[in-house]
């Protein structure tokens, strides 16, 4: 609880309302034209996209018309914009106003830097294709992990070789075998024999989620 409230009954009072989509007592994250929205209910409405039935836009839907069909933000009256700032794709916005795969875009482009600014030419194909998995939200999720982020900034640095000799060699074999996994995907490094980790013990799809 923030300091600021002294007592339950004051977060309370300042914060806790019924949503108008679930019915739940929680915490308010928006206060739309239907009325007071929950986190839960906020994180889906900002990840429905559809053809709104209202103005028959492909677009995102984060509000209600009166019959409780998802529209968007227009026909529904909701002043916040959710595009993201650089992409101008709709949808759930991180730190300043991106959207999931301009920040991570933005990660990896700092974890993969060679020193010279941009991400290493080797590496260029294991950027795109973690920048452009099918989640975005989930390769942000395995960057907050410590091991992937050492082993990319290992590569782009040279001092962990794409092979599979140099793999077999790292202890944290679930990382290693997920990240050997992508660079034979993207070509980068050249199919497995099947006996190393990653034909032993299989590895995540994470994009796949």
């Amino acid at each position: 609880m923030n300091p600021v409230y002294d007592t339950r009954e004051k977060y309370e009072r300042w914060h806790i309302r019924t949503c108008a989509r679930c019915g739940r007592q929680a915490a308010k994250a928006a206060n739309w034209s239907d009325g007071p929205v929950c986190r839960t209910c906020f994180d889906k409405a900002t990840r429905t996209h559809g053809s709104c039935p209202g103005c028959r836009a492909e677009r995102l839907l984060p509000g209600r018309d009166a019959s409780g069909m998802p529209v968007c933000r227009d026909c529904a009256g909701i002043t916040r914009d959710f595009s993201c700032d650089r992409c101008r794709v709709e949808g759930p916005l991180l730190a300043g106003r991106l959207c999931h795969r301009c920040t991570l875009a933005d990660r990896l482009s700092a974890l993969l830097d060679d020193g010279t600014g941009r991400a290493h030419p080797a590496l260029a194909p294991l950027f795109d294709k973690l920048r452009n998995m099918q989640r975005p939200g989930s390769g942000l999720r395995w960057l907050s992990n410590p091991q992937p982020r050492a082993l990319l900034q290992d590569l782009a640095a040279g001092r962990l070789a794409m092979t599979h000799e140099a793999f077999q060699q790292l202890p944290n074999w679930r990382t290693a075998a997920y990240l050997r996994d992508i660079l034979m995907q993207c070509g980068s490094c050249p199919p497995s024999t099947g006996n190393s980790c990653c034909s032993r013990h299989g590895s995540p799809r994470i994009w796949q989620r």
